[in-house]
């Protein structure tokens, strides 16, 4: 997490275009589905709050904390995951008063990892071969580990922009808690992903079971 210096015209913009995202996210939620779909979607939800409040601040100004847009994103599709990491981040905004940072949060680390995910898992199914470890390995591990260090990496250079002065405490930080932070919940959720795919494959929205687990003739 970076502290963003934003003045209240582009914070309110910001937030304009993030509110905008997510009414459009919001029609294309399926609010039809059925009830245990929409308490999966809740659970995960208030799984990936609470790893955001277990954070810590590094004497730089950095604070690191799980991150989750991804992994909701393989969970529960585009328009969910987005709804989900607005009310995390509106949460989060209204525990610490930082409403002004929202928009910005909205864009960089949600929206931006999500879409990531969701081109990352379009680009293996029409490029690789349709294979269950194709997604497991190419979605759930390294899909995941390339759609956390873009969001990290574009958060650290937009910060770069806003900032008139960075530390150099905060430049040395920067790039090997990027990586760690990408790698280390990539992992994890790379392990989840697979625990779910076998056992309750119906639970990770963008696993197309008919594409990878279709019975091919001899």
């Amino acid at each position: 997490m970076f502290p963003y210096p934003l003045s209240a015209g582009s914070a309110a913009i910001l937030a304009a275009i993030a509110l905008l995202l997510c009414l459009e996210a919001a029609r294309r939620a399926r609010w039809e589905a059925a009830l245990g779909e929409h308490l999966r979607w809740a659970l995960a939800t208030a799984l990936v709050l609470l790893g955001h409040r277990m954070s810590i601040e590094l004497p730089s100004g950095l604070t690191l904390h799980y991150l989750g847009s991804a992994f909701l994103a393989l969970l529960l599709g585009y328009p969910r995951a987005l709804l989900s990491m607005a009310m995390v981040f509106a949460a989060e905004a209204a525990r610490t008063d930082a409403w002004s940072q929202w928009g910005l949060r909205m864009l960089l680390s949600a929206t931006l990892p999500i879409v990531a995910m969701w081109a990352i898992v379009g680009a293996c199914r029409r490029w690789l071969p349709a294979n269950p470890f194709v997604f497991l390995l190419g979605c759930g591990l390294f899909g995941q580990f390339a759609a956390y260090t873009v969001q990290l990496w574009a958060g650290a250079l937009t910060y770069l922009a806003l900032a008139p002065a960075v530390p150099e405490a905060f430049l040395a930080d920067v790039l090997p808690y990027a990586l760690l932070l990408a790698t280390g919940e990539s992992w994890l959720e790379g392990m989840m992903v697979t625990l779910l795919v076998v056992y309750l494959p119906g639970s990770v929205r963008l696993f197309d079971e008919a594409f990878y687990l279709r019975r091919r003739d001899p």
